[in-house]
């Protein structure tokens, strides 16, 4: 089959992907190009059927789906003018035109080829689905019995269905799930829960990043004898920076409850001073609470050094994890521009106005404990 570059630099809803990409089929399964009667395919979009009235078919060596499948997987209108006989593809601010008998899109200001001529059949018009993949990043595949056209999202697409494979599984129970409610290029757009079955959406927003999975918990975190879902999303990752958000939902009433981030938490019941002494940077971190403590480093030859500033940051590195039934976080405690010295560690209990932080402890990093001169307990 061929493969088709696309042409220009931005599309509608087709924006980002400039790689083509043909069916993926090994030489086991190519095309009979022979092959005279119509096989019966059924169009599967993100593990559903779609568009059951209008199957791909064959027209030589390609497979051609039907473009309103774009409908069903963009978010996208189509217009059909019967006079001129067009089909408009717009996303509101943009518009793409697609004629029987052209083999490319027509863009604004770019035209998209399709590797073949689309097709008018029984008044509906079909691409070929090379074109799909290598316009949208989106992966075709046509089964071994070649009775069926597979699409799945690939890293730039934008689909509006929900994927029939989930982002994550709890580990407490199977049956709690968590799914992306619209992938929108390197972007979550909503997340969809399902708790023994039940579904019920959820418009959180995080990046789509390579290697950080979001997770899923099932588990009383807050003692009352119920689980709760714990969803934990990743919001980005770089140089002294790791970020992740929080989310608890009570799944009999689909509520969210109000639970201070990490840093939010400590920031409230942990205090710090940088001063020069002799020289040296003198970092003091007391943490107040049921269990407070006071820890002191002398950091050599860093007193002069203003970019410390007159106290410690909290919060540029957080992570959440549920072990044993409790909720529990660390957030970092960094000098300067991001110089983490240490980790905050605590569980969340319930407390007079909801989740709130137990125990708080301080640990320098091995690196710096050296610096340590003095604990209070």
């Amino acid at each position: 089959m061929n493969k088709i570059i696309v042409i220009g630099a931005s599309m509608l809803f087709l924006a980002g992907c400039g790689t083509s990409a043909s069916i993926d089929m090994d030489t086991s399964i190519a095309i009979n190009q022979t092959q005279t009667t119509e096989a019966p395919l059924k169009l599967i979009v993100d593990g559903e059927t779609v568009l059951p009235s209008l199957p791909p078919f064959f027209s030589g060596d390609k497979v051609y789906v039907p473009a309103k499948v774009l409908m069903e997987y963009y978010s996208s209108e189509q217009r059909w003018d019967s006079a001129t006989k067009t089909l408009t593809i717009s996303d509101g601010s943009s518009s793409y035109v697609l004629k029987p008998g052209n083999e490319y899109m027509q863009g604004d200001e770019y035209q998209n080829t399709l590797g073949g001529p689309a097709i008018l059949r029984n008044g509906n018009l079909y691409i070929p689905a090379d074109a799909l993949s290598s316009l949208s990043g989106a992966e075709v595949k046509l089964n071994a019995s070649q009775t069926e056209i597979s699409i799945t999202s690939g890293d730039v697409s934008t689909t509006v269905r929900t994927p029939n494979e989930p982002l994550a599984i709890a580990t407490e129970n199977d049956q709690v799930k968590l799914y992306t409610a619209l992938k929108n290029g390197d972007t979550y757009e909503g997340f969809v829960v399902e708790v023994n079955g039940n579904k019920h959406t959820f418009n959180w927003e995080a990046p789509r990043l390579l290697g950080y999975t979001p997770e899923i918990h099932y588990a009383d975190i807050d003692q009352d004898g119920q689980e709760e879902v714990v969803v934990i999303l990743w919001l980005g990752t770089g140089t002294g920076m790791s970020m992740q958000e929080l989310h608890v939902i009570k799944p009999n009433q689909w509520k969210e409850m109000n639970i201070p981030s990490a840093d939010e938490a400590v920031s409230a019941l942990v205090t710090s001073k940088i001063f020069n002494e002799k020289g040296d940077a003198l970092i003091q971190i007391q943490v107040k609470g049921s269990t407070p403590s006071m820890v002191t480093m002398r950091y050599p030859d860093r007193g002069e050094d203003d970019n410390l500033g007159e106290e410690a940051g909290i919060g540029a590195v957080t992570y959440y994890m549920v072990e044993e039934g409790r909720l529990k976080a660390e957030t970092n405690v960094y000098i300067g521009f991001l110089e983490s010295i240490g980790t905050l560690t605590f569980d969340y209990k319930t407390g007079k106005t909801g989740m709130e932080p137990e125990s708080i402890r301080f640990e320098p990093h091995e690196e710096y404990a050296s610096y340590v001169v003095g604990k209070q307990l």
